[in-house]
């Protein structure tokens, strides 16, 4: 898609617009091809396009934030059991806490996989080398068979 890019005559930011005649007039913009607008950038008073690693790292930002947000809510449903066992061991209520570890086991069991899942996933998504790699990276847990 084609941009005119532009610095705001009076707000000093930068701007796209999609036609040419939505550019002000008496303004100077800068034609240019990009797959979003949010491709264009400015920097120190130069408009040009993000590079291929601006790109990669803007796109390993946004995957980090959403697998963080992923595995929040996935140890959200079992954060009450953490909250029971720590009561526990405040009270150092051993066989509480020992009782505790038995009847939850299945759920502290896939609390682990979740967190080793999610470690592997981060430095998957920090190693990536390219933006075809780092989106081909699917943000979905899936629960290993031999939990019991």
């Amino acid at each position: 898609m084609k941009v005119w890019a532009y610095i705001h005559p009076d707000l000093k930011i930068l701007c796209c617009a999609l036609l040419p005649e939505a550019v002000p007039e008496c303004v100077e913009a800068v034609e240019l091809e990009v797959e979003s607008p949010d491709d264009v950038v400015l920097v120190n008073g130069q408009i040009r396009l993000k590079t291929e690693a601006e790109k990669l790292q803007e796109e390993k930002q946004r995957k980090l934030t959403e697998l963080k947000n992923y595995v929040a809510s996935m140890l959200e449903q079992t954060d009450y059991i953490i909250t029971k066992i720590a009561e526990a061991q405040i009270q150092n209520d051993t066989a509480e806490v020992e009782a505790l570890k038995q009847k939850y086991s299945i759920q502290l069991q896939q609390r682990e996989a979740i967190r080793a899942w999610n470690e592997q996933m981060k430095q998957a998504i920090k190693n990536a080398q390219s933006l075809d790699e780092l989106l081909s990276l699917e943000i979905n847990f899936k629960e290993p068979t031999n939990v019991s």
